[in-house]
Order: structure tokens, then sequence, then C-alpha cells
């Protein structure tokens, strides 16, 4: 099979890692990206993802995979007129909708990870969904082969977390570093209202694929708040620091009791008090949260790595 995806190139996203799982499981699968890999104008766009279409179609894949949420209507029309199956893929929460292109042109079949959006799509807009989960890629987000509790002392990070410092990130991260929580961060800080005082917590530096492994690994704490915007579904970094071995604390969400092979109070928070209360815990257990760790580990590593959503996506359709 062959098969087309339109979204991101960039390492360590999501296309990067369905791209290389689809290849490495015997089928023939390219990224189509756009040149700066944003959207334009609606009358440009639709140039765009027209120009876009030609060399889709030279390519003759039998699966059109988009996970871009901006691309333009009038690219999916004439992909199904084309003969092709075109199927979009959302891993983000809905406020990242951008324009709602998605919604105009109905594509063959949808995935979505909310359970809240996909009753939404169905009823509402009576579209074809299908649930998946996220997933983290074990040829990339490599576990280190060494014992955690000594990894830990290479890195010496009480707490650490990564990504976009968005606002409501940046003031949970501030109450943290208010309670005297030694925090480090990574990541990008180039929002217009980022919180300057985190930068005596920021390391300074982005961290992606088996070097993010590494410092998931090696920190005693990986802290997960989740956007506001996820109702009822957790974000990419669950996965990936579940999938390299690290103890995770993140944001309570019930799909938590379907996803974890533990109860989920023990390593979630409802508030920014509990965070700081588990946080002081979990520092002073190591034997328990490294416990926990590879109990959760061994529960990923069989059930949620980019293989298993390939497979989905091809079962699916």
């Amino acid at each position: 099979m062959k098969i087309a995806i339109i979204g991101s190139a960039i390492y360590d996203s999501m296309e990067y890692h369905l791209n290389e799982s689809f290849n490495f499981n015997g089928y023939s699968s390219r990224i189509f990206d756009l040149p700066q890999g944003n959207s334009f104008s609606e009358v440009v766009d639709s140039k765009v993802f027209m120009d876009m279409v030609k060399d889709v179609d030279q390519y003759h894949p039998e699966l059109v995979i988009v996970t871009y949420r901006f691309v333009h209507p009038d690219f999916v029309i004439r992909i199904k007129e084309m003969g092709y199956t075109i199927i979009h893929i959302n891993p983000d929460p809905l406020t990242n909708f951008r324009a709602q292109q998605i919604f105009v042109e109905a594509y063959d079949l949808y995935f979505t990870k909310d359970p809240f959006i996909k009753r939404f799509m169905e009823s509402n807009l009576k579209l074809n969904v299908k649930l998946y989960n996220e997933a983290f890629n074990q040829r990339v987000h490599i576990k280190p082969d060494v014992e955690k509790l000594e990894y830990e002392k290479e890195f010496d990070i009480d707490v650490m977390t990564y990504g976009s410092m968005y606002p409501y990130r940046s003031r949970i991260l501030r109450i943290l570093a208010d309670h005297d929580i030694d925090i480090t961060l990574f990541g990008y800080t180039n929002h217009p209202f980022y919180d300057p005082s985190l930068d005596q917590h920021h390391s300074g530096y982005y961290i992606s694929g088996e070097g993010k492994a590494k410092i998931l690994y090696g920190s005693k704490i990986v802290f997960n708040s989740f956007t506001y915007s996820e109702i009822e579904s957790v974000n990419k970094r669950f996965f990936e620091a579940n999938g390299s071995g690290a103890f995770q604390l993140s944001d309570y969400r019930p799909i938590l009791k379907d996803l974890l092979p533990i109860d989920p109070e023990l390593v979630s928070f409802k508030s920014t008090d509990e965070a700081v209360e588990k946080i002081r815990y979990y520092l002073d257990h190591p034997e328990e949260r490294v416990a926990i760790a590879q109990k959760v580990y061994d529960h990923f590593i069989a059930r949620y790595t980019y293989d298993h959503l390939t497979m989905h996506i091809l079962k699916s359709i």
C-alpha cells in the first residue's frame, strides 16, 4: 500500500512518526509538506493545495492521510474526485481547529482523540469518526537501558516539563516555583506573554527524539499540565513520557482510567495544591515512583506505540 501524509515533515512530529512506522512495517509512505508549513489566506491556500494535488496524484497513493487543520477544502474535493481515500487525523484539541476547514468538505473518515469532539462530530455534523490514542515511537523515544535511580543522579532534575510556554502553562509553573519546587524547563519561550520570571528555571534549549527520552527518563518527575481545551483527552507528551520510562504526574482526566494500568489518582492532580503535595511525596519516595514508572512503561510499550496506531488506522479503513 502507498500512503501520502499531508502534514509536517519536522523531526519528532506526529507525521514524522506515522511515516516512519508505515515504512518500517513494509508500506510505502511519504510526507507532503508545505514550503513554509503554515497557511496564508483562503485564496492563496486554495492555489497552494491545488498544486499539491498534482504532486500527490503523481505519487498515486491508495490512502491520503491529512493531519493539518488548515488544508483547503478544494484539496479534499479534488482528491476524492480522483478516487483516492482521504482521512483526517486530528492530533490537537478543539482550540486548534483554525477556520474549521476540516468540516467544510467531509473526509471519508476522521480520527479524533477526544470523545467529546467525536460525539459532536457524529451527532451534530453527521460525520464518520473514530477514536484513536496518540502514541510514542519506541525506535526514537528509546528508554535508556540503565537503572532509573542511577540515571537520575546524572541529570539531577527534580521536576521537568517541556513544550511551548503558553500563558496557562507559565502560570502553573510559576505557582510550582513559588512553592519552592525545583523545576527545569525545556522548549520555546517565544510566546508574546511568556513569563520572564521563569528564565531562571529554563534550560535554554529544545528537546526531541532520543535526547528527549533520555531527559524524561533521567528526571525524577515529569510534570504534565494539559491545556484547558483537552476536554476528555490527553496530550502527546503523556504518551512520550510514559513510553520513555519516566515517572509522570499529569492533570486528571477520566480517560486516564482507560489508559493506565494503575489507579490514575496515584499519578494525577486536580489542582496545583494537589500537584505540589504529590511532587513532594514522590520526591521523598523514590522507590515507589520508580516501580510505578516501570509498570506504566510495560503497559505502554505493549499498547501505545506508533506501530499500534498505524495498524489501528489501517484496520479502521
